[in-house]
């Protein structure tokens, strides 16, 4: 079983004769410091032979000296790079066992990171540690204060000494934890970069550039090429991020995989005229291979959520709880099997090469001649060509319109959305207009959507069990109210998108 937590921590270099200052600070809530007794620690970092997993600050060790012997899984909390002062943030997944095998709960979750690649031992460090645990007035712990004098070893010979200060946060106050950090530095502490220690061990191979390199700032004089490689770099590395929640089972993580793969397949439609034609459509083929493959355990996701909100939120509608008990639990069952379902092709030889060929385009993508021009001359029509095509849509909407109608302009606007949004930081306010006014659009498309699914899913669910007479009252009252919201986001929608309009100018 997998314990996890969250590790919160600032991170100070020091030398061989720092003494710790004053911890105590009952002014700001540190009643106390309690020490704790010293450990001698031994830990063995495994990665892949090009150091990947730690290029990207995830680290997977064994480590022994506090108790059983444990594996521990530290995978970076959020998607971006910490800003300076900010600490390290990361999630820690934790499965105790011997070290002759890593566990295969963990290393499942680096499948898209590896991709075949094999772990093995790349650095073994010995620790001296000494632990202060600091305490509110009611004997509460606040945070710890570990100074660890490490050896980085190779067989029984060091190759490296270091010692370094680690406050391990969890309920220091923003005053007391500046106080803390104030009087370190003054006792000779420096704040270093937020590093995992095992990183600052294997030197400057590990602190490279990752497999995906990150994207870089694009200027409206740069080549347009640039402002294409910057958008698949992030949409790839927003999928490799979401691989690991989706494969942790975290909420909204089957959400973000999806948006990664719509985004790039929507970049590489906007940005068609730059890429080479039978590259960019074989990756859109693939890109919507996988979306695909996550739409069904989403769209369910979001209709147990919605269903949820809509009888929270009515309480004038009648329903009875034991037969919406049984209608959710229907959804459940088919919400698991999709779960199942997408854990299968995210388990899948194809996937594998997706990502393979994922990363390479985000490394060097394949550019036509056209995207040698400056972003300024060829960006802007690029852009006003998604939101001219959402328009033809809109303007011609009716009320009466079908589904698929309405359904087609939602995609339209997230188009027109995602072109303008990734073309913002080059071509500036015009784009964040168009963006904000698409985005505008889309919203109420996307709640059209939502009850439009929602009203036929409990339709189906009502024809599909005449004996359990509750459960189709339960679906036919829900699907009538969706239908409601349907015909309400069809009156309001006229005047978002004349507003939208005329933002869009």
């Amino acid at each position: 079983m997998i314990e996890t937590a969250r590790e919160d921590e600032l991170k100070f270099t020091v030398h061989a004769l720092f003494a710790l200052p004053e911890l105590s600070d009952p002014e700001r809530g540190v009643a106390a410091v309690q020490p704790r007794p010293a450990q001698n620690l031994r830990a063995t970092y495994h990665d892949a032979p090009d150091l990947r997993l730690a290029r990207e600050g995830i680290t997977l060790r064994h480590r022994s000296g506090e108790g059983s012997p444990v594996w521990t899984l530290k995978l970076p909390a959020g998607s971006t790079t910490p800003e300076p002062g900010s600490g390290l943030s990361r999630d820690e997944l934790s499965i105790p066992g011997p070290a002759r095998e890593v566990p295969a709960e963990l290393q499942s979750l680096l499948v898209a990171w590896l991709r075949g690649s094999h772990l093995a031992p790349v650095a073994t460090l010995r620790t001296q540690r000494t632990l202060s645990v600091l305490c509110g007035a009611e004997g509460e712990e606040l945070a710890q204060v570990v100074d660890d004098s490490v050896s980085v070893l190779e067989g029984r010979r060091v190759l490296e000494r270091f010692r370094e200060i680690e406050v391990e946060l969890t309920g220091l106050t923003v005053e007391a934890r500046s106080e803390l950090r104030r009087r370190l530095t003054e006792a000779g502490a420096s704040e270093s970069d937020p590093l995992p220690k095992v990183v600052r061990a294997l030197g400057p191979r590990a602190v490279a550039p990752g497999e995906v390199p990150r994207s870089q700032t694009v200027r409206s004089s740069d080549p347009a090429g640039a402002l294409v490689t910057a958008a698949v770099r992030t949409s790839v590395r927003r999928l490799l991020l979401a691989d690991i929640g989706v494969r942790r089972k975290q909420e909204d993580a089957v959400h973000q995989m999806r948006v990664a793969c719509r985004r790039l397949r929507s970049d590489l439609k906007t940005f068609r005229p730059l890429i080479e034609p039978l590259w960019g459509e074989s990756l859109r083929t693939e890109c919507a291979w996988l979306a695909g493959c996550l739409g069904d355990a989403r769209d369910l996701e979001v209709l147990r959520a919605r269903l949820r909100d809509v009888v929270d939120a009515e309480p004038t509608l009648p329903y009875d709880t034991a037969a919406f008990a049984r209608l959710d639990d229907v959804l459940a069952r088919r919400e698991e099997t999709a779960l199942a379902s997408a854990a299968a092709a995210l388990d899948s030889e194809r996937y594998l090469r997706l990502l393979d060929v994922l990363v390479d385009a985000a490394r060097e993508p394949v550019l036509s001649p056209a995207a040698e021009q400056r972003c300024s001359k060829v960006l802007p029509p690029l852009v006003r060509k998604s939101w001219t095509a959402l328009s033809k849509l809109a303007d011609r909407l009716h009320p009466g319109d079908p589904d698929d109608d309405w359904h087609e302009a939602r995609i339209k606007a997230k188009q027109a959305r995602y072109a303008a949004e990734a073309v913002v930081d080059v071509l500036g306010r015009p784009a964040a207009r168009l963006s904000s006014a698409a985005k505008n659009v889309q919203e109420v498309l996307g709640e059209h959507q939502d009850g439009a699914i929602a009203a036929e899913t409990l339709v189906g669910l009502a024809a599909e069990r005449p004996d359990d007479a509750g459960l189709a009252f339960v679906a036919g009252r829900l699907a009538e109210w969706n239908r409601g919201d349907v015909a309400r986001t069809r009156r309001e929608f006229p005047a978002v998108w004349k507003k939208a309009s005329r933002a869009a100018r």
